[in-house]
């Protein structure tokens, strides 16, 4: 049986580029101040692994669906849901 995959929109809240890389699976993804990506859970997860990979995604994106963070061990506040919008 297939492994489903799971894709969150990944928002880069920051008024700077923010850039990662997770050598073990040859990524590199940058995102423009305000840009919303399609990220899978596995790749959030890998990037959780990595070091600031946490503090990345708790200060700089923001994962656009409320039980992903927790299960990242990202810890927010309530403001990290909010947008400018």
């Amino acid at each position: 049986m297939a492994k489903k995959t799971y894709y969150y929109n990944v928002k880069n809240r920051s008024a700077g580029a923010v850039l990662y890389k997770i050598p073990e699976d040859s990524i590199v993804r940058r995102f423009a101040p305000g840009e919303t990506k399609r990220i899978s859970y596995e790749e959030l997860l890998h990037l959780s692994y990595q070091p600031g990979g946490q503090e990345m995604m708790a200060n700089f994106l923001q994962i656009q669906s409320e039980g992903v963070p927790k299960s990242l061990g990202i810890k927010t506040e309530p403001e990290y849901y909010m947008s400018e919008q």
